[in-house]
């Protein structure tokens, strides 16, 4: 069963206000600067963009507030420049039916003024540093760096609920009383401060005593954990004391992690928090339940062996990033029945039978008149049941149309990159682009029209199922692999490590090594794309063997200022692009001190960029206040050179050098008796270096020449006065 972003049949729009919550960071991440408000709504922490809340105070915003860039919470910034929001939960067992909170915020000094929010539902308040608005929303008193509040919830969930993930009860969050397992409470913040640079919010989920939590489920008891990292996931199993499982830990996650590597559809969460939720004493309203993009609870005694499996169905509604409308409503339910059905079949827990049993499902009688892209036609949870042999019926159109070269995954990975709404137009174009122009008609026929779906028998299977398809997935390239992401442009060309986020200068180009790997049983096209915010930019096309990975690069230049999410198959790094620095001269040194009038000294100045960003500038080298050479630089990021320049010296006496406003070094000039000596000058040539340090070798050159020159001059000079 889905919650975060749509419910399961005719769930009530209630249920959907108590768990869903889309909030970007819960557990341990951060959330852009004005962070969504829509006033106290129980048991959810929901978030909306800047403006009026929809349904709370709305305080007046008029001074500098935090960025509302949804990009804003991928930067690196300092602690003292985070606000940090811990939610503490625990168990009272002096009052049963409820839970206990504490709800922290650690302010750094630039925050003006911060609000926020708690649950209608909330009793036993008490605050320190926080002043009471109404009923649930409070206000920082400006001055105590760490503020609480503290409240209680009473956070039982049921509902009224039947069909083939309904379960015999009705809870879907529950205090038993010793334990509990249940949705983290809404706290909506926003704030105010001073400053251009983003204060960010970060938000950790905890628990007081014995308990562990993820962004959006909290369970209090004592527990043990299972993790496993693998496929750029770490799937966190939680099991508590009381849970009594069918399947053991390591056999789940085993199943889990096969899943997330047979899935090549995208949206890989970074984090995957699962509970086995204890069946005895509670009777709950669904099997299992994946909320919050992440999170996921399933009933202790869900097994693996079943084409039903819940752990595999919620695991791949936690990969599902797009969003549906009333035509394609069916896909969210329908692929998640069929995936878990076939990636169970896939890993050797049922037989074909069993899961042509399960799909068989879908073509009996009262179904005949259901469309699937017509909601109004469902009857008996038919998107549950139709809509699974439908995605099975196109995934075999499309292997069959392609020699097995693609697969429904195709569509399922572009689906998830689109950044609206999937009509049945988006879904029909994205099958046809999988698979062709028949795969296109068939599943237009299947969805549009009642025409009959048939399931396909052990023999069709075989043929078309049996040998792995080409899974080629793609990724991002690791901050520390060689060559990973590379800049080039008019003022560096460099490998970069730092990647939180990236930082470049206007016109420089961005180069991704994005990585292709193909963990299929055949050879298959790959289509890499760079995305950028939710465009693609450019792309290449290639062939890939079975078990093989490849680099594919993929560049894009940055022309205008701004911050950037840039995505390859949804894996996200932010790029920032600032007009170039200034360079800055911190000072000026000479070759000498002393000097002939008439001659020349050499001037180096010392040219920093300390930004973040690449700089560039002008050196003026300046002789008694006047311009006497310009020098053009540019440097990469937190960067030194030396800049060079001849200055010569026509009048005698102290004469003062330096560039850009630096300390001026004066040089002593030595007048000269025009009738007996010749004197010869020279003026530098000039050369930069992108390096750190003075990485400068033009000048110790430059310098000698300038003393064998004066060495000439004093031997002529002399053989000048022997002949006379």
């Amino acid at each position: 069963m889905r919650v975060a972003h749509r419910g399961w049949g005719a769930l009530a729009v209630a249920l959907l206000l108590v768990l869903t919550s889309v909030a970007p960071a819960a557990g341990t991440g951060e959330a852009p600067g004005e962070v969504r408000y829509t006033g106290p709504l129980d048991g959810l922490d929901t978030t909306a963009g800047p403006g009026p809340a929809d349904d709370g105070p709305s305080p007046d915003l008029s001074a500098p507030t935090a960025s509302t860039d949804p990009t804003a919470s991928v930067q690196q910034v300092a602690d003292e420049d985070a606000i940090r929001q811990t939610q503490t939960y625990a168990l009272t067992p002096d009052t049963p039916g409820e839970v206990g909170v504490e709800l922290t915020y650690e302010i750094p000094d630039r925050v003006v003024s911060l609000e926020t929010a708690i649950p209608a539902n909330a009793t036993g308040v008490s605050t320190d540093g926080f002043d009471r608005v109404n009923e649930t929303t409070f206000e920082w008193d400006g001055t105590t760096a760490t503020a609480t509040i503290d409240y209680r919830i009473e956070p039982n969930r049921t509902i009224e609920q039947s069909g083939p993930e309904g379960a015999e009860g009705r809870y879907v969050a529950v205090d038993a009383g010793e334990w509990a397992l249940i949705s983290r409470s809404r706290t909506p913040t926003r704030w105010r401060y001073t400053g251009t640079d983003p204060v960010v919010f970060r938000q950790n989920v905890t628990t007081a005593e014995a308990g562990a939590a993820g962004d959006q489920l909290v369970y209090l008891g004592p527990v043990a954990t299972f993790e496993r990292t693998d496929n750029g996931q770490t799937f966190r199993l939680v099991v508590p004391e009381r849970a009594q499982l069918t399947a053991s830990p390591p056999a789940i996650l085993d199943s889990l992690v096969n899943a997330s590597d047979a899935l090549q559809v995208g949206d890989r969460d970074e984090d995957v928090f699962v509970v086995a939720a204890p069946t005895d004493g509670v009777d709950w309203g669904v099997r299992g339940l994946e909320t919050g993009g992440s999170d996921i609870w399933v009933r202790d005694s869900e097994p693996l062996d079943t084409p039903d499996n819940v752990w595999l169905h919620e695991y791949v509604h936690s990969r599902q990033a797009f969003t549906t409308t009333r035509e394609t409503r069916w896909l969210t339910e329908g692929t998640a029945v069929y995936y878990a059905a076939l990636l169970t079949l896939e890993q050797d827990h049922i037989g074909f039978a069993t899961f042509r049993d399960a799909m068989d499902d879908g073509q009996r009688d009262f179904y005949a008149d259901v469309v699937l892209a017509d909601p109004s036609t469902w009857d008996r949870n038919a998107n549950y049941v139709k809509g699974p042999l439908v995605a099975g019926r196109v995934d075999e159109e499309v292997r069959r149309q392609t020699d097995r070269e693609s697969t429904l995954q195709a569509t399922f990975r572009r689906l998830n990159g689109l950044n609206q709404p999937v009509t049945q137009e988006t879904f029909l174009s994205a099958v046809e682009r999988a698979g062709g122009d028949a795969a296109r008609a068939e599943t237009a026929d299947y969805t549009e029209t009642t025409a009959p779906v048939t399931m396909w028998n052990q023999t069709v299977h075989a043929r078309v199922f049996a040998q792995l398809p080409a899974r080629i997935g793609y990724a991002l390239p690791n901050a520390t692999a060689d060559g990973g992401y590379r800049v080039a442009g008019p003022y560096r060309t460099a490998t970069l490590t730092n990647t939180t986020p990236i930082r470049l200068a206007t016109g420089e180009t961005l180069t991704v090594g994005t990585v292709v790997r193909n963990t299929g049983g055949t050879e298959g096209t790959y289509n890499a794309t760079l995305d950028v915010n939710g465009t693609s930019v450019t792309g290449e096309q290639g062939r890939i063997g079975p078990g093989n990975e490849t680099v594919v690069p993929l560049s894009h230049t940055f022309t205008a200022a701004g911050r950037y999410v840039l995505s390859v198959d949804g894996d996200n790094v932010t790029v920032v692009v600032e007009r170039p620095a200034e360079t800055r001269v911190t000072g000026v040194e000479v070759s000498s001190s002393t000097a002939t009038q008439g001659g020349s000294v050499v001037v180096t100045a010392t040219v920093v960029n300390d930004a973040r960003v690449p700089a560039d500038g002008t050196v003026v080298f300046t002789r008694d206040d006047e311009t006497v050479a310009t020098r053009e630089v540019s440097l990469p990021p937190e960067n030194t050179t030396r800049v060079a320049s001849g200055v010569t010296l026509p009048q005698s006496g102290d004469v003062f050098l330096s560039a850009n406003g630096a300390p001026p070094v004066a040089v002593t000039v030595t007048p000269v008796n025009e009738s007996n000596t010749t004197v010869v000058t020279e003026t530098a040539t000039t050369s930069t270096t992108g390096e750190s340090g003075p990485g400068f070798t033009a000048i110790g050159s430059l310098v000698a020449l300038v003393v064998a020159l004066a060495a000439v001059a004093r031997r002529y000079s002399e053989r000048s006065r022997a002949s006379r």
